[in-house]
């Protein structure tokens, strides 16, 4: 049922007053299509968190307030200077003058006057600023008579920053031992320098190779992330698609109270146990992109 335009405006501003409570967001503005569904969401932050961070946080604010999946490519960060307050080392701005005629103190105690008639003690020293004075307040100077210019403070621009996706994790190898009563498998993953390595051993019988290869996966992944998160295998199977045999994955990503499940395809054409490794990969490498991994030794 589509929601009427008051009511869904409703919401929308209670999402971006969410938002902008979180750290580090300065503004939010969600812009929803014609069926009422989010098509982006655009967020201005600061510079003290990771925008991975940031979008991550968006993402499970909307599911946990709103039961609203929103795909994060289409949370986009932008994160500035904030040059919103003053900073003590700098002199302070020079105002203008204000409307009531008052003038309005500038740096180091000098005080700008808007223009009317002035004593001739206004600019000592020099006959030719005090000449004769204005007329009215709002005239214009005489030619050749100089008026106070208008100091105005140069512009602070944004600085805005660009942040690279972390790299993506790859498989470094992948090995399964045989013996009479016990499998065990072994894998390797790599992402830029630095590597990980995940083991799992079990009872020998019928698809025991793809469970461990996939347990172990998660282990190796695990191992390279910097984060605290759970990665449970909910579920690896063999099936057939389009006339070739795919293994197909749902892996289980749980952070504190939110639990969300991603999914990967692989087809075994190549190598059964490596498309098992490829398969996690596949249901895990885009939303790892939020999260920061270990630093090479």
């Amino acid at each position: 049922m589509e929601l009427e335009p008051d009511e869904r405006d409703a919401w929308v501003n209670d999402a971006q007053r969410w938002i902008c409570q979180i750290k580090g967001v300065l503004q939010c503005k969600i812009d929803i299509d014609q069926a009422g569904e989010v098509a982006s969401v655009h967020v201005v932050a600061g510079m003290e968190r990771e925008a991975r961070h940031i979008v991550r946080d968006v993402e499970s604010l909307l599911k946990a307030r709103l039961q609203m999946d929103v795909y994060y490519k289409k949370i986009g960060v932008v994160q500035v200077m904030d040059n919103l307050g003053p900073d003590p080392a700098d002199p302070a701005p020079v105002a203008v003058a204000a409307a009531d005629g008052v003038g309005i103190p500038g740096p180091a105690g000098v005080t700008f006057h808007p223009p009317g008639p002035r004593s001739d003690d206004e600019f000592p020293g020099d006959p030719a600023l005090n000449d004769k004075p204005d007329t009215a307040v709002g005239t214009l100077p005489r030619p050749g008579k100089i008026s106070p210019p208008e100091i105005v403070p140069d512009p602070q621009p944004a600085v805005l920053v660009a942040e690279g996706l972390t790299p993506r994790i790859t498989c470094g190898g992948v090995g399964v031992m045989v013996s009479d009563m016990v499998l065990r498998a072994e894998v390797q993953l790599r992402v830029g320098e630095v590597e990980s390595q995940g083991k799992r051993e079990g009872p020998n019988h019928a698809d025991a190779d793809v469970q461990l290869v996939a347990r172990a996966t998660l282990d190796a992944v695990t191992e390279l992330l910097a984060e605290p998160v759970l990665l449970h295998l909910n579920e690896v199977r063999i099936s057939h698609l389009g006339g070739q045999s795919v293994v197909m994955t749902a892996v289980d990503v749980v952070e504190g109270r939110i639990s969300d499940t991603l999914f990967g395809t692989c087809s075994t054409r190549h190598n059964r146990q490596q498309a098992v490794v490829h398969s996690v990969l596949d249901a895990l490498n885009r939303r790892l992109s939020l999260y920061s991994l270990k630093p090479s030794c």
